[in-house]
């Protein structure tokens, strides 16, 4: 029996929309990926709270890195995440990480005071100077005195959080300021070509979703008997995330 030329022109257009429909939700399924790097000496569960961090708008999903950072390692990737390395970066890793910010790339980098993640030893400066940041040596700043972030772009009220030894930042856009004497950087961020952004925090408290709302400004002198200022880590942290995969 001959098929009418009608009837063939409508399964024609059908088994298109077959082929179309799954690729169109395989693309809806892709999720962006922001690698967690455990490489050098970071906390792998770290991972799992930012994963709870990202705004789901964004679609997005935090994957561990356990090995050398390269240009495989980081191809494709929303962004790249140093929190409070204790291990060196090789020369290899840091012209990865700087050849993948140039293309468009982002980085949130999360540092510390120097007994935590030493500067030198590390080598981030060489990774972010090109982008015109810097981190300093620490701040003489006094235990728990806490930072400020006031509304910005990235926050939309202003928030208080925990700092209790770390350092400053020079370079970029300010987002939050040590709150003591001396006019200290707690983070900071800068726009990076094709939408990327790179931003840089100077301690690991907020991280890591220290102090709270009975915090108290100065109090203590170590982590036993501190009771840490900075009530907003956790809001703060979920805006640096929005902003990051904006």
């Amino acid at each position: 029996m001959k098929t009418k030329p009608s009837t063939m022109l409508i399964i024609r257009f059908m088994i298109a929309i077959a082929l179309i429909v799954p690729v169109q939700s395989s693309i809806a399924q892709q999720k962006k990926t922001l690698v967690f790097d455990t490489f050098h000496g970071q906390n792998a569960r770290n991972a799992e709270v930012f994963n709870g961090l990202l705004p789901q708008s964004a679609s997005a999903v935090v994957s561990v890195n356990e090995a050398e950072l390269n240009d495989a390692s980081l191809k494709d990737k929303e962004a790249l995440v140093l929190f409070s390395l204790t291990k060196p970066l090789t020369e290899n890793e840091k012209k990865a990480i700087v050849k993948y910010l140039r293309a468009g790339g982002s980085m949130l980098l999360i540092f510390d005071e120097e007994r935590r993640t030493p500067l030198k030893t590390i080598g981030i400066n060489d990774v972010i100077t090109p982008f015109g940041m810097s981190l300093t040596e620490d701040a003489p700043v006094r235990h728990n005195c806490g930072a400020i972030a006031e509304k910005s772009e990235i926050c939309a009220d202003k928030r208080e959080l925990p700092y209790s030894g770390g350092r400053s930042i020079k370079g970029g856009t300010v987002i939050s300021k040590v709150n003591d004497e001396g006019n200290y950087v707690h983070s900071a961020y800068t726009n990076l070509p094709g939408n990327g952004k790179l931003i840089v925090m100077s301690d690991g408290m907020s991280g890591l979703l220290m102090g709270g709302p009975d915090g108290v400004r100065f109090s203590g002198t170590g982590p036993s008997d501190s009771k840490y200022w900075g009530k907003d880590s956790k809001v703060f942290m979920e805006e640096v995330f929005a902003f990051l995969l904006k």
